[in-house]
């Protein structure tokens, strides 16, 4: 039987499975209230004021300095990188998460298997054919330049997208593959670009018509 990890695996580009795993406990862990928590794992949550602290962050230097951020790269550390991730120094994968971070703080609920470039394409409810973010935005999300750019824009595709409905892997994975890109570091295949798996989401989603797909 496929476990939940094993299906996700599929759609994973940047991230090994335990830096996935490790990411979506840190956002649990950041996020969920204790009942909830507590149905996942007997892992505390963080003590409140610890994710506003890191929305507050606007550049990956200032992220780097929060108590969030901290837990997480603690943990991957400890657990991944040493074996699994040799694709980059220690500084530029701790710039990689530190936007990692940024932008997965502003998600309240993880959909599992869903991409950004989908919701963002999905009609927004009682507009008709008018999707969550405009063809427009969508192409200026796709030409981030810095991290700083990545982590605005990203915020703002979000809160278009109620800072839900999106896997927090999957919105991780995207930032780590366009960190890789901006180093030289492309796929061979171009549908395994950052580009095109974005456009690719977003595309299907705004050919369905208002009412399918959900």
């Amino acid at each position: 039987m496929a476990t939940t990890g094993d299906k996700e695996k599929e759609y994973r580009h940047a991230l090994t499975s335990e830096e996935a795993y490790t990411l979506r406990l840190w956002w649990q862990r950041l996020t969920l209230d204790p009942p909830a928590l507590k149905k996942i794992t007997e892992a505390p949550a963080y003590p409140r004021g610890v994710r506003a602290t890191l929305r507050r962050c606007d550049t990956v230097e200032s992220v780097m300095l929060t108590e969030a951020f901290r837990h997480l790269w603690q943990a991957l550390e400890t657990k991944a990188w040493q074996k699994e991730a040799p694709w980059a120094s220690r500084e530029r994968r701790i710039e990689t998460w530190a936007a990692i971070a940024a932008v997965a703080s502003e998600l309240r609920s993880d959909t599992f298997d869903a991409p950004l470039g989908k919701r963002l394409g999905e009609k927004r409810p009682n507009t008709g054919d008018t999707p969550r973010m405009s063809d427009l935005r969508f192409q200026q999300l796709l030409d981030c330049h810095t991290p700083e750019e990545l982590i605005r824009r990203f915020r703002r595709a979000l809160k278009l997208a109620d800072n839900a409905g999106v896997s927090v892997v999957r919105l991780g994975d995207m930032v780590a593959l366009w960190e890789r890109e901006q180093r030289g570091q492309y796929r061979a295949e171009a549908t395994q670009r950052f580009a095109f798996l974005m456009s690719d989401a977003y595309f299907q989603a705004r050919a369905l018509k208002p009412g399918v797909g959900g």
